[in-house]
């Protein structure tokens, strides 16, 4: 089984010290994951089952790999089982007929990258 590798980044940042800001260090990790195009029966149930749970605006990745998925989700092709499940409940969280719409769902989470400190 072959394996590609994506560039995840990761923002560290020490914490503040007084009134000076802290340092930021920015640490790019590698992972491997498994291409679709290589997967086992289980992990291809993994990605297809919990895709078929997000509402259709969310069908098309904001940052697609070669193969057209989503680099978070092929981060987590060596582990299907915590594949499906991590992505599964998201998807169930985004569901239409949830009292939520999708304008509200990116404020939420464009609030929690900025209290997390996260640049992407």
């Amino acid at each position: 089984m072959a394996y590609q590798t994506y560039s995840v980044y990761l923002g560290l940042t020490k914490s503040f010290y007084g009134n000076k800001p802290s340092k930021v260090f920015n640490f790019m990790t590698w992972i491997h994951t498994v291409p679709v195009s290589e997967a086992n029966e289980k992990l291809r149930n993994a990605m297809e089952s919990q895709r078929g749970l997000y509402p259709q605006e969310y069908a098309s990745p904001v940052h697609p790999t070669e193969e057209g998925g989503a680099q978070i989700v092929a981060s987590h092709s060596l582990i299907p089982d915590a594949l499906y499940h991590a992505f599964a409940t998201y998807g169930v969280l985004m569901s239409p007929d949830l009292p939520l719409q999708r304008r509200q769902h990116e404020m939420i989470a464009t609030v929690v990258s900025v209290t997390n400190r996260c640049v992407y």
